[in-house]
C-alpha cells in the first residue's frame, strides 16, 4: 500500500480527506521508533521546530495529539509498512496487558484506561511499565509500533479501525 492508495486516506472529524506528506511519514516513522523530536530532527537534518510542526499537522489531520494513536493509525492505514521490524525475542503478554496495550493504541490516557478496564490508575501504570519493559520500548508510541511489528496488535483494514489482541478479543474504535 502506498500513500496514493485511496484506502490510506483518513477522513478528519469534519469529513475532509487527510493524507500525510512524505516528510510527515518520516517523522511518524521516527515516533514509531521511540525517538524524541530532537532525535528525529537530527536524523532528518532539520530543525527541532520543523519536526514539531510536522507532528502538530499530523495530529490535526488525524484528530489526535496522542503519538501512540498516530502510530496505530499509521500501521492501520499502511503508512508504516516500509518500516522494518525491530528485532525482539518472542514474548507473551497477559490478557490484561493486551487490553492495556489496545487502549494505549487507541490514544487513551492512564485515567481513561483505568475507567474502561475497572482498574486503579496505579495498576494501569504498573501494566504500562511492564509492557514497556517486556517489549523494551522507549515510549508508549514505540510500544504500539513494536506490538504491530510482532503481532501483539493486528492490522484489520477491511474491518475498519480496530485493535485485535492475540487472543482474538477486539476493541472497536
Amino acid at each position: 500500500m502506498t500513500i496514493s492508495d485511496p484506502e490510506s486516506i483518513v477522513r478528519t472529524a469534519h469529513g475532509q480527506a487527510y493524507k500525510p506528506s512524505g516528510r510527515q511519514i518520516q517523522v511518524l516513522s521516527g515516533i514509531a521508533r521511540g525517538h524524541t523530536n530532537a532525535e528525529i530532527a537530527d536524523h532528518l537534518h532539520v530543525a527541532w521546530p520543523t519536526v514539531q510542526r510536522h507532528v502538530s499537522r499530523l495530529g490535526k489531520g488525524l484528530g489526535t495529539n496522542e503519538r501512540a494513536e498516530m502510530v496505530a493509525v499509521g500501521y492501520e492505514r499502511g503508512w508504516l509498512t516500509n518500516l522494518s521490524p525491530e528485532p525482539r525475542e518472542w514474548i507473551v503478554l497477559s490478557d490484561r496487558c493486551q487490553e492495556v496495550l489496545q487502549c494505549i493504541a487507541a490514544g487513551k490516557s492512564n485515567e481513561e484506561i483505568a475507567g474502561e478496564l475497572y482498574l486503579s490508575v496505579n495498576t494501569v501504570k504498573t501494566h504500562i511499565r511492564r509492557i514497556l519493559g517486556v517489549l523494551r520500548a522507549r515510549r508508549r508510541a514505540h510500544a504500539v509500533a513494536l506490538a504491530y511489528q510482532h503481532g501483539h496488535l493486528r492490522i484489520h483494514r477491511s474491518e475498519g479501525f480496530r485493535f485485535m489482541s492475540r487472543s482474538g478479543g477486539a476493541l472497536q474504535r
